[in-house]
């Protein structure tokens, strides 16, 4: 007698996933093997969307079934063609379906096997067969993904060179790609035809500057070139702009930033002191000795220049962050003057201008470059390493990592290599760049990478119009509910953390690889607990997805109106007060040619990409049991509850008594992406 099992397979809707080729199948069960059998029905099978029914016959009942072994092959002396098989599912004569993802190319001639998709741990395997399944997986990818130091003192990545290396699994899909590259040519051709890319020119007028993205306007873009002069609006960008973890309380004014009341006290107003609002805990400071000794580069032939400012602030009565001085290096003396509100108009703008393209030198390099980008290859490369596809937390993460390889691999080849993008059009260049991010990769700590704990550690949980602390939080939370739901399914103890050998590994590499074995980071080579582990795992996903979003969705926003967020300074920072004005000002920030093409960068990098999945969306069905797809659910609508309520309160922010009354996005799940793409 023959046992039948039917088989469903779905092939990949995505361009180019069909193929014509011949297509075989082995079910491998407890009990044996079935016959290698051809999935042919009339026509051809499998197309792009294709969901086709087989059946295969077995003399014997094969027990559970297990393994599945894919073959393709050519016909006659056709040239191969790609596939791209995203599930198969296997019913056995008992009524009984076995779930098999698989989300994978296969290229010309070529076996694979899969596995049933129940998520194990290695405790849950007892089947020798299993066991060796998930460890020759490992040992596989290990083979082609490998570690290699980009520069030495940051954090490692994959060992390619271009985005034509990357596995096909990794690679943008053909419309993400066209959108990509159609979107930088045609930004580059529009400068040159409104005749701005080439010039080495002053501005001749700042209202200029409006006319190269006149068309790209948003609302917040707009209001930024209406008030970008304005104090509160300086001070709304520590909280709400593209680097809102810089600020933190400031308990005792520090000795190289000799700020006095008297200094002050005109800002401050009569009814109090700078020492009482320090005792009050209103008082902030923005530092970034980061920058500190960062050589600067050159740009059209023209030396470019860096200040390592330092920024104090002030929450006024009406609760908007005012700043109160700024000094422009990290060494007091009469060559460093404290700029203040009352000083000359153009004084104080110029004063203010350093402090953002300092920011802008810190965001690109650490806040979006090291402390997302990089960290999310990090995390990818170690679990494809480490994690094999049945394990829990590869299906929990593999998500959240898509694309990021080849969108890393191309910025290493284009934007921040030697020659590239930010070499060209930004103040630290490429040298500068490498040292600042050596610098940040040395500062990396558990506790800024948590939200929670950063935002107590810096002083700043109770400042009120911080959107991105409330709208962080929230999400904060959500993730971290939903990873404690996958977590608690196959963890019940610690020392079911302990004794996951492929868990340790994962943690070990990160520590290595990531955080450079850093003991001062905080962050263990090993999970010792429940609570760890869920704790870590929310940092991945809430850097590779919230984190993101808020460092990168809103640069052409802030950045489009260039003297708000210049990459670079062509004079040096002001040794005296009372030389700034207009003319000044304009032959200090950026040139034409620069603004134009970092404006097209900032496009590129912040416009809404094509091919998006979005937080939460899983298109990818790695699990397959009832519970993770429950907790999935779950998860899925409360990112929509708060989403519902970001949009609520954004409509009624003119209302709400800020000192800007802009919406803010960028933490929204409903247009954050689900893993570091763009």
């Amino acid at each position: 007698m023959d046992f039948k099992y039917s088989v469903k397979v779905v092939t990949g809707n995505n361009l180019k996933a069909g193929t014509i080729d011949a297509i075989y199948i082995t079910l491998v069960g407890t009990e044996g093997e079935s016959p290698k059998t051809a999935m042919d029905n009339f026509g051809v099978d499998f197309f792009a969307g294709a969901v086709s029914d087989y059946k295969v016959s077995s003399k014997q009942d094969l027990g559970d079934i297990v393994l599945i072994r894919l073959n393709k092959e050519t016909r006659l002396l056709l040239t191969p063609t790609d596939w791209y098989c995203t599930f198969i599912t296997v019913t056995s004569p008992k009524g009984v379906t076995y779930r098999f993802p698989c989300y994978q190319w296969m290229e010309g001639r070529q076996s694979l096997e899969l596995r049933e998709g129940s998520a194990k741990t290695p405790a849950m395997d007892t089947l020798p067969l299993l066991k060796e399944f998930r460890s020759k997986e490992v040992q596989q990818r290990q083979s082609f993904y490998q570690w290699k130091v980009w520069n030495e003192g940051v954090p490692h990545c994959l060992n390619v060179s271009s985005p034509k290396e990357l596995e096909t699994e990794t690679k943008f899909s053909f419309v993400k790609g066209t959108f990509f590259i159609g979107r930088a040519v045609s930004k580059t051709i529009e400068h040159k035809l409104r005749g701005y890319s080439d010039s080495k020119r002053s501005w001749g007028s700042l209202d200029d500057i409006k006319n190269v993205f006149w068309f790209n306007k948003s609302e917040t873009s707009v209001y930024v070139t209406e008030h970008w002069k304005e104090d509160a609006f300086f001070g709304y960008q520590f909280l709400n702009g593209l680097n809102p973890k810089l600020i933190q309380k400031c308990t005792t004014i520090p000795p190289n930033f000799p700020v006095t009341q008297e200094m002050v006290a005109k800002s401050l107003g009569a009814d109090t002191t700078l020492e009482k609002e320090l005792q009050k805990g209103n008082i902030f400071i923005v530092d970034y000795k980061l920058l500190e000794d960062i050589p600067a580069g050159v740009i059209n032939g023209r030396q470019q220049y860096i200040a390592a400012p330092l920024c104090l602030l002030y929450l006024s009565p009406r609760n908007h962050l005012m700043p109160l001085a700024i000094q422009l290096s990290q060494t007091p003396g009469p060559q460093s003057p404290i700029f203040l509100p009352s000083d000359s108009e153009w004084d104080w703008i110029l004063a203010k201008t350093w402090v953002r393209t300092a920011d802008f030198s810190i965001h690109q390099a650490v806040a979006h470059l090291l402390r997302t980008h990089l960290l999310a290859e990090v995390f990818a490369m170690a679990i494809i390493r480490q994690l094999p596809a049945c394990h829990p937390l590869y299906k929990l993460l593999i998500p959240h990592m898509r694309y990021t390889f080849h969108i890393n691999t191309l910025a290493r080849e284009t934007l921040i290599s030697k020659g590239g993008i930010f070499e060209e059009q930004t103040a630290i260049g490429y040298e500068g760049m490498v040292k600042t991010l050596q610098k940040g990769t040395k500062e990396l700590t558990l506790t800024s990478l948590c939200l929670p704990e950063d935002l107590e550690a810096r002083g700043v949980s109770s400042l009120p119009h911080y959107y991105y602390k409330e709208d962080g939080l929230k999400l904060w939370a959500v993730i971290l509910r939903f990873v404690s739901g996958i977590v608690d399914l196959y963890y019940p103890t610690d020392n079911a953390v302990q004794e996951d050998p492929e868990l340790q590994k994962w943690m070990k590499e990160v520590f290595e690889k990531g955080f450079l074995a850093q003991e001062s980071s905080g962050i263990s080579s090993s999970f010792t607990s429940v609570q760890q582990l869920k704790t870590f795992m929310t940092i991945v996903i809430f850097t590779c997805s919230g984190q993101h979003s808020a460092v990168n969705s809103g640069q052409f926003d802030f950045g489009s109106w260039m003297p708000n967020f210049p990459s670079s300074m062509r004079k040096p920072p002001p040794t005296t007060k009372g030389t700034a004005n207009l003319q000044e000002y304009k032959d200090a920030i950026p040139d034409i040619s620069t603004t134009c093409k970092m404006l097209s960068s900032l496009w590129l990098l912040s416009a809404p990409p094509e091919d998006v999945v979005l937080l939460g969306n899983y298109p990818e069905q790695h699990f397959t049991e009832e519970a993770p797809k429950k907790l999935i659910a779950t998860f899925q609508g409360e990112l929509k509850n708060l989403s519902k309520e970001i949009e609520q309160r954004n409509k009624s922010m003119a209302n709400m008594g800020g000192p800007v009354p802009l919406g803010y996005k960028y933490l929204n799940p409903a247009e954050t992406e689900n893993s570091v793409s763009i």
